[in-house]
Order: C-alpha cells, then structure tokens, then sequence
C-alpha cells in the first residue's frame, strides 16, 4: 500500500510563495526615475548593549544627498513577523537613526523596508 501526501501541504506552500511570485513580476520604475529604497542605507554599530547579547546595533541613514526619505520597515525575529511596524523620516546628511540589536533574545533580529517616498 503507498502512502498519498495530502495536497494541503502543497497547496499552502504556494499560498506562502504568491507574494514573492508576485513581487518578483512587478514591473521596474521607468528609467531616470530616483528609487527612495536605493537611498535607505542600514549601518552597523558596536552599542555596549547589543554586543553584551552577541550582536550589534542597527541604524538606518539616508544616501541621498539633497532629498528626505520616509520610510517603512517591518521588524522579524528569529525570522518572523513581529508585526511591528516602523516609520523613519531620514533627512540628508543626519545622524543614523537606531532600529534595535541584531539579537534580540538570543535570536536574530532584522528590520525589512515595506515602503519608501520621498517627502520633498
């Protein structure tokens, strides 16, 4: 007698990997357009905290020389969703701002950009 895997399995496996396929065909911004997400930069820092758990310290900048980027990001930990959402206005030439420790309990933890504009 041979054993048949359910199709559930399957069929929620591609139900996990629509939105990639989907993210994967949207179309390019047309040429000479700026991409904000090209300018959003994440830099590392050694923060007495985050090294004392193993990790560093996240922060985010602007590359842009002359325009403000806001920006969206979704936090994962361990590789999940946290469901955290964040919002940054990073103005050319400031400070990077901090998001958190690359470790957080003993597990990783990372922040992904959702969206991007320009504000000016």
């Amino acid at each position: 007698m041979t054993r048949r895997h359910p199709k559930t399995p399957r069929l929620a496996l591609l139900a996990a990997l629509w939105p990639l396929a989907a993210c994967a065909q949207a179309p390019a911004p047309p040429a000479g357009a700026d991409d904000p997400r090209a300018y959003v930069e994440f830099v590392q820092e050694f923060a007495g905290h985050c090294v004392a758990r193993g990790g560093v310290q996240i922060l985010v900048k602007s590359r842009h020389p002359t325009r403000t980027v806001k920006v969206w990001f979704d936090r994962y930990h361990g590789g999940n969703g946290t469901g955290d959402r964040s919002r940054s206005a990073l103005a050319p030439g400031a400070e990077p701002e901090a998001l958190g420790c690359s470790k957080n309990n003993e597990a990783p933890q990372e922040w992904r950009i959702v969206r991007a504009e320009f504000v000016d």
